[in-house]
């Protein structure tokens, strides 16, 4: 075989055979094989093979080796860029052409102190493994915020919180009018949210050792794990019955949010009630990706306008409660599949550093928590979980709950 003979590879006299081409082709540009890349390139275009195909395929391996190059330079910002924009390309050998540095720079940061940065470098390795972050990267990223007592920094104005109820005091009507047989939260943190618990209740947060600052009940359990792995190993068990609140407040990402939404559903009733924090960011710095400010959202504000985009069947409340708002979905359907199907691409259009809506930030449409609407949705939630009514029946209550009027400019 001479030095750049192709023969090891399938002739590209087909559109599957080009795209695998391609693929080969993103692959050697990866290893520095110029030419053997520029051969196999050719090769397939003159076959006929998809232009776009091989443009997506290539554009994507420049992407990471740009992500490569800023992340050895220090430019961690740039550097997740590069490397998110070329797995949503779909280069080839994915993260593992740069986990390895991630890796060793989040160790770095965490051996010299660096705590601050530490967080953010275990962070995005959970961002570009998603749902198959190990359990060993979350235990890291919760030591390197058990470590950072410098805080997260931010101008006075970008840590500046508003709203009206307490979204622990709104947790704790919902648990008084809805008196579940089972709540589930994601994200325990302090155990604020957990504490308000009447009833038998589960935890579900990945740090091995939580810093609570109260007391939990007696009937409360505390599962040390991702909300990803509770899903797919433990929930089956844990949640039966299946829960009638669920508070969503764990990692302030997007797609983490998106998912944990799209799994609670297909293991909820129609009756369940699901409250998301962290909807409404009250500064620009608060939303982004990577963390700059001592409050944070993250892009969580994302959901919002997704869910109304993909699930115009849901029913959605937002609320202004303070810290950063809070957003009711009911009307749930554990047999709709329409995010899982669409995951991929509603994570490819949104998982960017998008401008946060001036309507976000102002919380145009929202609620205020005491408003008369929220009293009757937990009533007629509470009526159709006793009386086990499906889908359809509770939707069409829903439908006719008290005019959705905003009270808030």
């Amino acid at each position: 075989m001479t030095e750049h003979s192709t023969t090891w590879l399938p002739a590209a006299h087909s559109r599957e055979n080009g795209h695998f081409v391609f693929w080969a082709a993103a692959g050697l540009l990866q290893t520095g094989e110029l030419d053997r890349a520029r051969a196999l390139i050719q090769e397939a275009l003159s076959a006929g093979a998809d232009r776009r195909a091989a443009a997506r395929l290539l554009l994507g391996g420049v992407y990471v080796r740009l992500g490569r190059a800023a992340l050895l330079a220090g430019k961690s910002d740039r550097a997740m860029r590069g490397l998110l924009e070329g797995l949503r390309l779909g280069v080839p050998g994915g993260t593992g052409l740069f986990l390895d540095l991630l890796m060793a720079e989040a160790e770095r940061c965490s051996r010299q102190g660096e705590t601050r940065e530490a967080v953010q470098r275990w962070q995005d390795i959970a961002t570009v493994l998603g749902e198959d972050t190990p359990a060993f990267v979350y235990q890291r990223l919760g030591e390197a915020y058990a470590n950072n007592h410098q805080g997260f920094g931010g101008t006075e104005e970008e840590n500046h919180c508003w709203g009206d109820c307490h979204k622990h005091d709104l947790l704790s009507r919902c648990h008084e009018h809805l008196a579940p047989r089972l709540y589930l939260e994601i994200g325990v943190d302090e155990g604020y949210g957990l504490a308000r618990a009447l009833g038998p209740a589960i935890g579900v947060d990945p740090r091995p050792r939580l810093d609570l600052k109260v007391t939990l009940g007696n009937q409360t359990r505390l599962l040390p794990m991702s909300s990803d792995a509770f899903f797919r190993t433990a929930a089956a068990e844990w949640l039966e019955p299946p829960p009638d609140l669920v508070f969503i407040d764990g990692m302030h990402l997007f797609e983490f949010v998106l998912r944990d939404f799209m799994n609670v559903e297909r293991h909820a009733h129609p009756a369940t009630l699901v409250v998301v924090d962290d909807i409404f960011p009250c500064h620009p710095t608060q939303a982004a990706r990577r963390r700059r400010s001592a409050a944070w959202t993250g892009d969580v504000w994302k959901l919002h306008a997704v869910l109304r985009e993909w699930r115009p069947d849901l029913t959605l409340i937002a609320l202004n409660a303070h810290t950063t708002g809070l957003l009711l979905i009911a009307g749930l359907d554990p047999d709709n599949s329409i995010l899982r199907d669409h995951y991929s691409a509603i994570v490819g259009r949104w998982v960017r550093d998008l401008p946060v809506p001036v309507a976000a930030l102002r919380r145009e449409g929202a609620l205020a928590s005491d408003h008369a609407v929220v009293g009757a949705l937990l009533d007629r939630l509470r009526q159709a979980r006793d009386e086990g009514w499906d889908v359809a029946r509770v939707r069409e209550a829903l439908r006719t709950l008290p005019a959705l009027t905003p009270v808030v400019a």
